[in-house]
């Protein structure tokens, strides 16, 4: 079957041909005696079906014998059909778009279809039979282009497989196979690069969303490219990802601890960098896979920091820009007090915070903090500007009141024990010394060594405080948490009367200075007055018997 199409608008037209009035008819060749122009056979029959040439141009004669003009040729006289153009002239074009009318029954946005014809006048077309691969994408004038069967130039979204338009699917362009954007009817070149395109997505909304597609013309999809050296995420249906992404899933509930990104609006992926954002909803799991929605159903903003690689910094300690930051399993910045669980070493705690915890806590007294297995250390409670770990004397508010605290200056790990750098006592950080309801003088119980001399060396993890007569056998510390040593006559202010060993040890607890008075006493009479009061605060025992006999023998 041959057929002709009329042209409904003609533009680009190539030089035409004109045969010219002045033709003369023949036997066999060109004749117009009719009015219209044929090519006659030897037996002055006119030729059908069939292409003729005149001065170097090609014509052609329909089934009627008669020059076409201004049309579609369909010439199927091989075995796969061509298609070619006709000006107003009759003479075939090369090298030119032409813009000829729609099927009636296409229902596409189109006005018309847009064809090329080639050097040798053909259309160009890819076969029903094959795939729209970029070796079937034809270059004209340095843009890329695609077209049907039949010649007319595709539009719009394009599949793989499916060589057809989809004005009145919303949805086409999140198939599978969706490789490339031909733009639009009245355009048509296959984009490449960044294009911004309006879609409907998933949930039926309106969207801008950003595309980006090869030198090829193949849409980027389902993955992270590197685009002018910087990193960017594209979702399986090809759109960019922006915020949290775990791999290329823009819902990042399937992302586990350190496989969660961060993307700018613009789409670039942040390295190197912190950020101040809400978390995404079920965006990451702990160890045990669980999820922690109280920022997102909070709105609450949360400092995060993207490591190297552009990935979420995840339960760790980490030095940025010099200083050090602790993250938790979910990224978040932790502020306060942090600690490590050594049942898993890899977790880093802070399930209690200042307003949950007091004084007594931080002694020992079975509370939250008694109950850390690990490493505590202190990050600043002003997260919007600083946030870092803290080292040294610190002074911080606890529930009941403000506090100095010390932690290692290298480490950063709270103290525990008597520390000889600053010489006072310190548990779980807290210096150790009389609160505002204690008297001015309280004793601290600790693990001690004592060598074959009963010399003491306070190396032991401090426990508690106590007062009265349970200072015996303890060492006894002042307001500012010094050691108050060599004391013979140690009064508190309620009264109470102490002795201090040279090492800070107490030796005895008087409840009244009558009874101190009475043991002064006592003493001269022991040992022949060889033992005194003096002679006991300067003595290196911890217990009173002990130091009595003892002395007594010198």
């Amino acid at each position: 079957m041959k057929k002709q199409t009329k042209v409904l608008v003609t533009l680009s037209a190539a030089a035409l041909l004109a045969v010219g009035a002045s033709a003369v008819s023949f036997a066999e060749g060109w004749d117009n005696s009719t009015g219209v122009w044929q090519y006659l056979d030897k037996d002055g029959e006119p030729v059908t079906d069939e292409w003729k040439s005149s001065n170097g141009q090609w014509f052609w004669l329909d089934d009627d014998g008669v020059m076409a003009t201004d049309s579609v040729i369909e010439d199927d006289s091989e075995s796969k059909a061509k298609y070619y153009y006709v000006d107003a002239n009759g003479a075939r074009v090369t090298n030119t778009w032409k813009a000829v009318a729609k099927d009636d029954d296409d229902d596409s946005d189109a006005e018309y279809y847009w064809m090329y014809f080639g050097s040798d006048g053909k259309a160009y077309t890819t076969s029903e039979d094959d795939d729209l691969t970029k070796s079937k994408l034809k270059t004209i004038n340095g843009l890329k282009y695609a077209f049907d069967a039949e010649g007319h130039m595709l539009y719009g979204w394009l599949s793989k497989t499916d060589k057809t338009q989809h004005d009145s699917d919303e949805d086409f362009w999140r198939n599978d196979d969706v490789a490339y954007y031909a733009n639009g009817w009245n355009d048509g070149h296959i984009q490449t690069g960044w294009a911004q395109l309006t879609v409907m997505n998933a949930d039926d909304e309106e969207k801008d969303y950003w595309f980006y597609f090869g030198s090829d013309g193949v849409m980027q999809k389902g993955k992270q490219k590197k685009i002018n050296g910087v990193k960017y995420s594209f979702a399986d249906d090809g759109h960019m990802l922006d915020e949290w992404v775990s791999g290329t899933n823009s819902d990042a509930s399937d992302g586990t601890p350190g496989q969660v990104s961060y993307f700018n609006g613009d789409g670039a992926q942040r390295k190197n960098k912190w950020i101040y954002a809400v978390p995404a909803e079920n965006y990451i799991k702990d160890s045990k896979g669980v999820v922690d929605n109280s920022d997102y159903d909070d709105d609450e903003y949360r400092w995060f920091y993207l490591n190297a690689s552009g990935k979420l910094t995840t339960n760790t300690i980490k030095k940025i820009n010099g200083k050090k930051y602790a993250f938790d399993f979910y990224g978040r910045m932790k502020k306060n007090f942090v600690y490590t669980d050594l049942e898993d070493s890899n977790t880093y705690g802070g399930n209690f915070k200042n307003d949950k915890v007091d004084r007594d806590d931080f002694l020992g007294n079975k509370d939250e903090v008694s109950e850390i297995t690990g490493d505590l250390y202190y990050f600043s409670d002003d997260e919007k500007k600083d946030g870092s770990m803290k080292k040294g004397y610190q002074t911080i508010t606890l529930d009941d009141d403000t506090y100095q605290f010390y932690f290692n200056t290298s480490t950063g790990k709270a103290e525990n024990g008597y520390i000889n750098k600053i010489k006072k006592f310190v548990a779980s950080g807290l210096v150790v010394k009389p609160g505002d309801s204690d008297p001015n003088y309280v004793a601290v119980v600790a693990d001690y060594n004592a060598d074959a001399d009963g010399k003491i060396s306070h190396t032991g993890y401090v426990f508690k405080i106590v007062t009265k007569d349970e200072a015996v056998g303890n060492v006894m510390i002042n307001k500012q948490g010094a050691i108050v040593k060599n004391k013979s006559k140690l009064k508190d202010e309620n009264d109470h009367y102490y002795i201090v060993n040279k090492n800070g040890f107490v030796l005895a607890y008087f409840e009244t200075e009558d009874k101190y008075n009475d043991f002064v006493k006592d003493l001269k009479g022991t040992a022949g007055g060889k033992v005194t009061v003096a002679k006991l605060a300067s003595s290196e025992y911890t217990d009173l018997s002990t130091a009595v006999e003892e002395l007594s023998k010198k």
